[in-house]
């Protein structure tokens, strides 16, 4: 596979990251398991990839896991505020791609 070809696919699994990430934070096992069991292995390691990028390096691991212990670190209107820009910007970038 190229470098062209593994760019690409990062770039096909941003949507479903976006996905993946909001059905976590939700707790939502659903709508997780319908992200994870559409995709290959192949597509799996490259949201794994996609998914680690994504996540700042510069924060304690125990600061980027608060939200696992009680209430999430913005409301539910931020958030979804938040994920409707993600949505906006991921729909935007396909667009210029095509």
């Amino acid at each position: 596979m190229s470098t062209t070809d593994l760019d690409q696919l990062a770039d096909r699994m941003l949507w479903p990251a976006t996905r993946l990430i909001a059905a976590v934070h939700d707790r939502d096992d659903r709508a997780s398991h319908d992200v994870l069991n559409r995709l290959g292995l192949v597509e799996l390691r490259a949201l794994a990839v996609v998914l680690a990028a994504l996540v700042p390096d510069d924060q304690a691991l125990t600061t980027l896991a608060d939200w696992t212990r009680g209430a999430p670190p913005v409301s539910e209107r931020q958030a979804a505020e938040h994920r409707a820009e993600l949505e906006a910007e991921l729909i935007a970038a396909r667009r210029r791609v095509a």
